[in-house]
């Protein structure tokens, strides 16, 4: 990096569990990577060691926060997925004080490797339990690639769109396309949604403070981000 005049890296998957593992061994890591094992941010210090953490949990929870104009302290939570960006999820819901996050994935042994690392108030859904777990929460966060790609309009869902209800908020985070097959039966749903664009803006201006002690703008780095989005 120095060679190469970076000061920072912005790292996305699948790339986030090595990144983890690597600076792990050679540099600094922050407490949401070492429980985690998932990094989204390196930073190049001064004195030319590496550090790294993790944005996107941070980030979903701002971008939750800003669009319920609520605090995610109390709330029962879904997290579907099991991979980095559901553990960075998982942590910072557990660190804001959420009563309850629920972990649901394809794959039953991940889901538990994830709860076993963040702890607090995590727990494994069985494919049993789906339905009351969802029923019983207000939030439900898409961390898997479903929908990814897809045609906008696309139904592609990691769900039962059938058990989101008016009551629930959904964030996706999906953010290609913008509304995804998720997103798109929740509005119907009467639920409130949150894009993947503003996850990814939160979590991005985060991840400038780090590199250079700022702040970024959300609002202009998401208006930024939907013209690019519209040429591709």
């Amino acid at each position: 990096m120095t060679a190469l005049g970076i000061g920072g890296l912005s790292v996305t998957m699948p790339h986030k569990n090595a990144v983890a593992e690597f600076v792990t061994q050679i540099g600094v890591v922050d407490e949401v990577v070492r429980i985690t094992n998932s990094a989204n941010t390196v930073v190049l210090r001064p004195d030319n060691s590496l550090w790294a953490t993790n944005t996107d949990g941070d980030g979903c929870c701002n971008a939750l926060e800003q669009a319920m104009n609520s605090s995610i302290k109390g709330e029962r939570v879904i997290v579907l997925g099991a991979g980095g960006t559901a553990s960075a999820v998982a942590y910072a819901m557990v660190q804001r004080g959420a009563s309850d996050v629920a972990v649901i994935n394809r794959t039953p042994q991940r889901a538990q490797e994830l709860v076993n690392r963040v702890a607090g108030s995590t727990r494994i859904v069985s494919s049993g339990e789906i339905a009351n777990a969802i029923s019983d929460a207000r939030i439900i966060i898409n961390t898997t690639p479903v929908g990814f790609g897809d045609e906008q309009g696309s139904q592609v869902s990691p769900i039962d769109v059938s058990l989101i209800k008016s009551s629930h908020v959904v964030l996706d985070a999906v953010y290609k396309p913008l509304i995804t097959g998720l997103l798109l039966a929740s509005q119907k749903a009467g639920a409130k949604v949150v894009d993947g664009l503003s996850m990814l803006v939160h979590q991005a201006a985060l991840q400038q403070q780090h590199w250079i002690g700022q702040m970024g703008d959300t609002a202009l780095m998401r208006e930024c981000a939907l013209v690019h989005l519209a040429r591709t």
